[in-house]
């Protein structure tokens, strides 16, 4: 059976989507059309028809006689992403525990469990971002608040602050993202959120110097 052609464009826009959430699509890169429509194994049309939208979403980005291209975020874009994002994420966490409970989150708590220092291997690295990527934004889409799933969605939240990968290394981030499940098993909210709203903030110091 035929997928409808709404359906096909949506299957195609999620998949350049975490085509970049994957870096298989790299920042400054050129988009090629008739390349991706190829490797999804679809006509140009729902190609054409997700690039448009991921340019008005400022994904992508159209410049005259050149081509589309992945945008690229600079690092007072970044800056600005981890500010917001630490206030939010703080306040969504801070929802997940009053308002849903400890085990809302017991699925996503377990997940570093699998990690232990010194995380060295490639593999071993990208399995963590991935990871990490998992924790932060199951945080955002648990809150329960609609205004802060639609925040989320509407600007690609997750995908601008990832665009750049890991920002510190497993080593400095782990013990944190630790700190921040102890607080939330022991179901305080206050806690969690300061320590989650401090572990995005030390990004944005960085990308300050």
């Amino acid at each position: 059976m035929k997928l409808k052609k709404d359906k096909v464009r949506d299957l195609v826009y999620q998949e350049i989507k975490k085509m970049l959430l994957n870096q298989d699509l790299l920042p400054g890169q050129k988009v090629n059309k008739q390349e991706l429509a190829q490797i999804l194994h679809v006509s140009q049309t729902p190609v054409q028809e997700s690039i448009i939208a991921l340019i008005k979403e400022g994904l992508f980005e159209s410049r005259p006689r050149e081509g589309v291209f992945v945008k690229v975020f600079t690092n007072q874009d970044m800056r600005d992403f981890f500010a917001v994002r630490a206030g939010i994420e703080g306040i969504a966490l801070r929802l997940c525990i009053e308002q849903h409970g400890v085990k809302s989150l017991e699925d996503i708590i377990t997940l570093f469990d699998q990690f232990s220092l010194p995380i060295e291997e490639e593999k071993e690295k990208q399995m963590y971002q991935q990871v990490d990527r998992m924790f932060h934004e199951q945080i955002l889409l648990r809150s329960g608040n609609t205004m802060i799933r639609e925040f989320v969605q509407e600007f690609n939240f997750i995908l601008r602050c990832y665009q750049k990968g890991l920002l510190r290394e497993p080593s400095e981030t782990l013990p944190e993202h630790l700190a921040i499940i102890e607080a939330i098993r022991a179901g305080n909210a206050v806690l969690a959120q300061s320590l989650i709203m401090e572990h995005h903030m030390k990004s944005y110091v960085i990308l300050s110097v």
